[in-house]
């Protein structure tokens, strides 16, 4: 939302400056009508920056946000972009208890890499998600071939999902899911058109059709009573 505000400079000198507005609570992600508290431009090196303070009625927060501005003339500045708000939060992601049963680890992985992802590290998050899929992917072979559980641990993801994953489903999402972390990894992205937020997706599905499994292979156990 591009709203045109005063704004304090030099000496506290009354200016005019145009921004993008966050429309989003960074602490409780509810819709935010922002209540400006105050605002400031400050010179660095050089460049200009306006830091914002809003009110959220919903969560009682005040939030900062920073912009990266330029100045237009004496009186008047104009955002170039938004470098942050701050707080921000992130809600544990939940899961099934059979998911967290067979891999503890992916759970813990996963929500450390959403909450890189939440405070914006986006550039680390990714590693984080591949990582998760590993051990998600690791642990339910094992679960599936307890026989083979060295053999699995030590086993690269590609061959491990080739070799020991049946269902046609979580195969083709954990490979995708592979192709995508790996450019995470990388310096040079071989599937430009996708990133973390696709592979997030690939994620949920794959956690989904294995829940499915969980709970199929579970009523498999039961036996008829006479």
């Amino acid at each position: 939302m591009i709203v045109k505000s005063k704004s304090k400079f030099k000496n506290y000198t009354e200016v005019t400056v145009v921004y993008d507005a966050i429309e989003q609570c960074s602490n409780c992600n509810k819709a935010l009508a922002p209540e400006k508290l105050y605002s400031i431009i400050i010179e660095k090196n050089s460049d200009y920056y306006l830091y914002v303070a809003d009110f959220c009625n919903s969560c009682k927060s005040v939030l900062i946000t920073e912009y990266k501005v330029k100045r237009i003339n004496d009186m008047n500045f104009e955002y170039e972009k938004i470098l942050r708000t701050s707080p921000r939060t992130y809600e544990v992601e939940k899961f099934d208890e059979n998911i967290e049963n067979i891999s503890p680890q992916f759970v813990k992985i996963y929500n450390q890499a959403l909450q890189a992802e939440t405070i914006g590290l986006d550039e680390i998050a990714g590693l984080g998600y591949r990582k998760s899929v590993e051990f998600l992917i690791k642990d339910y072979a094992i679960y599936k071939n307890p026989e083979k559980e060295e053999e699995i641990k030590n086993t690269w993801m590609k061959v491990c999902i080739e070799k020991y994953i049946d269902n046609d489903n979580i195969k083709l999402l954990a490979e995708r899911s592979d192709w995508i972390g790996n450019d995470e990894a990388h310096y040079v992205r071989k599937q430009e058109d996708r990133d973390i937020k696709d592979m997030k997706k690939f994620i949920k599905a794959m956690v989904y059709f294995i829940g499915m499994t969980l709970i199929t292979d579970d009523a498999a156990s039961m036996k008829p009573k006479k």
